[in-house]
């Protein structure tokens, strides 16, 4: 009788310690959100940029095209060009509103609350990742079409890897 109650304290004790290994440490996965929200900063330093050329073509650039492309519509570049800045703005705003919201102190939650939050952070930040890559692959090939390069000296990083 002794030897069964050893043994099922013993597995209960490492049932137990399973358990608690298993919800995750909340500060690695803190980390892992604030990390991908770093490299995605890059990204939206390079959106801004895209967004001041894009400004300077329709403030300028696109009546100069017009002289050497006589049959440029100024008018639907104008206004693929507003389209394209508000989503270059919206996703900044978003980014904005996520790091207003964003909470890294975790007093009074447990450890699995703590892990429960973290994660529903790294699946916004995810989304906005994905936001930016969408908007700004759609505003440098908008550029390219003009011949327009977007700083190079900014590399485009692959915010999947964590």
């Amino acid at each position: 009788m002794k030897k069964i109650k050893t043994t099922l304290l013993t597995i209960t004790t490492i049932l137990c310690m399973a358990a608690c290994q298993n919800e995750g440490d909340y500060k690695v996965i803190r980390k892992q959100v604030l990390d991908r929200h770093d490299q995605i900063m890059m990204d939206g330093e390079k959106a801004m940029n895209d967004k001041m050329m894009l400004d300077t073509l329709a403030l300028s650039g696109l009546a100069k095209l017009k002289a050497q492309q006589p049959s440029l519509d100024t008018a639907a570049e104008h206004r693929e060009i507003k389209r394209l800045t508000k989503k270059l703005d919206d996703a900044d705003e978003r980014m904005n509103d996520w790091m207003h919201n964003f909470k890294t102190d975790v007093d009074g939650k447990s450890n699995q609350e703590a892990v429960d939050y973290f994660n529903g952070q790294k699946t916004k930040i995810a989304q906005l990742d994905s936001l930016y890559k969408a908007v700004l692959k759609e505003s440098t090939g908008y550029l390219r079409k003009f011949n327009l390069k977007a700083d190079t000296t900014m590399k485009s990083m692959d915010h999947m890897k964590m």
